[in-house]
């Protein structure tokens, strides 16, 4: 008989969701049995794997020469600015005083009507390939559009000619897939105006290793996950504590590939996991997705729906 990976006496906190290495899975029996856990579930060892994939936090000096070739190569015209990770990905590290450079009260805006966003998806491909050392963007025909809508704003401002009008665009592209895998977090957001893109937020990510083998199944993880004790008071501001149920896992998980900024490492890591529904009995509270590591068997996050 197949023994539960146990979460025995855990207890789920918001504090103690960022310390990776402290959730960790065991299973009772060590090896699983391929007969046993069919096809979906197979468990294999591969100690050659280069995984996680990472990207580590780049030093600011360098950072700064970064965005400073990044806004270069985009005639000083982009207001936004690189993250930690070098990436167009929204962060406030090269914030001055804390300012968002693309608030309009921050940057010369050009007040010009824009009547024709037809043209505008092309233009958001090719400069989004075109910085791909910053976007991530390696094929424009992977990005797929999920809304457009104007930016409203004044024309001829504080004068008695004065009028509102569409004076900018915002285009939001989906999340990315790798090998049809969802990648959570990853929307890029590209803003245009009269003169051309003003500003990229959001990224995706280069070169991402995807396990071959999966070491643990997902019925496996949500059998384990039965007596796992969460504390309310995160989510509802209940001095509660709430034990999963076998009855509360009855969705089945699928797999995402999670961005996990790993604080201790430095690093950002990308990490290849069973997304488990959690339901929760009361009306007026969703329940949770836990990531969980598909090759390690880690709690990677934990977080409300």
């Amino acid at each position: 008989m197949l023994n539960e990976v146990s979460f025995s006496n855990l207890l789920v906190s918001s504090d103690r969701l960022r310390i990776v290495d402290k959730l960790r899975l065991y299973s009772l029996i060590g090896i699983l049995s391929i007969a046993i856990i069919g096809c979906n579930l197979l468990t294999a060892e591969n100690p050659t794997l280069d995984y996680p994939t990472t990207y580590p936090v780049i030093s600011l000096p360098e950072l700064e020469a970064m965005n400073s070739e990044y806004q270069s190569a985009n005639d000083n015209r982009i207001c936004s600015t690189l993250n930690e990770y070098g990436f167009t990905g929204f962060s406030e590290i090269l914030f001055l005083d804390g300012t968002n450079p693309c608030d309009r009260a921050n940057r010369d805006v050009v007040r010009v009507e824009m009547n024709e966003p037809d043209t505008l998806l092309k233009a958001a491909q090719k400069a989004l390939l075109k910085n791909s050392e910053y976007t991530g963007v390696t094929d424009s025909s992977a990005l797929f559009l999920k809304d457009i809508s104007p930016q409203p704003g004044c024309v001829n401002c504080g004068r008695p000619d004065e009028y509102s009008a569409n004076i900018e665009w915002r285009l939001t592209f989906g999340r990315q897939l790798i090998d049809s895998t969802e990648v959570p977090g990853t929307e890029i957001i590209v803003f245009f105006d009269a003169l051309g893109v003003n500003r990229i937020w959001g990224n995706w990510y280069p070169n991402v290793t995807i396990p071959n083998f999966v070491n643990y199944g997902y019925a496996e993880v949500q059998a384990g996950m039965v007596g796992w004790q969460i504390d309310m008071r995160p989510y509802t501001g209940e001095s509660k504590i709430y034990t999963i149920k076998a009855e509360d896992l009855t969705e089945r998980p699928t797999k995402v590939l999670v961005p996990y900024e790993n604080v201790a490492q430095e690093r950002l890591e990308i990490r290849y996991c069973w997304a488990v529904q959690i339901d929760h009995p009361n009306e007026e509270f969703d329940g949770w997705t836990a990531y969980i590591d598909i090759e390690e068997g880690i709690l990677v996050k934990l977080t409300s729906r």
